[in-house]
């Protein structure tokens, strides 16, 4: 598959009222995983998607990542600003995630958060990182 441009491909969804998803797949998707600073898994996934949607009653929009370690998740965004790079905080997570940012470039998009757990030292460090847009 060609190669497409990212902040073309935002800003075209983000123009036109009429398209409420825009589905986004990844050639490469790289997740990095650490706790206290010190990396705990590393794997690399192919043809990863997330889907972006429109809100009805808010300007924000919601991201749904596919492909992660664990379960799919969801988290709403402010919607960008062009041209990019742009960053954000990932709101309304769900638990146990949290203190997540997006941030997105011309050549990749990048989530990072922290997977909570009761006791503070046992919190997992998390960085999604997708490249290549298909």
């Amino acid at each position: 598959m060609p190669k497409s441009d990212l902040q073309h491909t935002l800003a075209r969804f983000l123009d036109h009222e009429e398209e409420k998803v825009l589905k986004l797949t990844f050639a490469q998707l790289h997740i990095d995983t650490y706790h206290k600073g010190k990396s705990l898994k590393q794997v690399t996934k192919t043809n990863a998607q997330i889907h972006i949607r429109k809100l009805a009653t808010t300007p924000q929009l919601k991201m749904t990542v596919l492909d992660n370690l664990v379960f799919r998740f969801s988290f709403w965004f402010e919607r960008p600003t062009m041209p990019l790079p742009y960053s954000s905080k990932m709101m309304r997570t769900p638990q146990p995630l949290q203190e997540g940012i997006l941030e997105i470039d011309l050549e990749k998009l990048v989530l990072q958060f922290t997977i909570n757990a009761p006791d503070k030292a046992l919190r997992v460090q998390v960085k999604h990182i997708y490249l290549q847009l298909l």
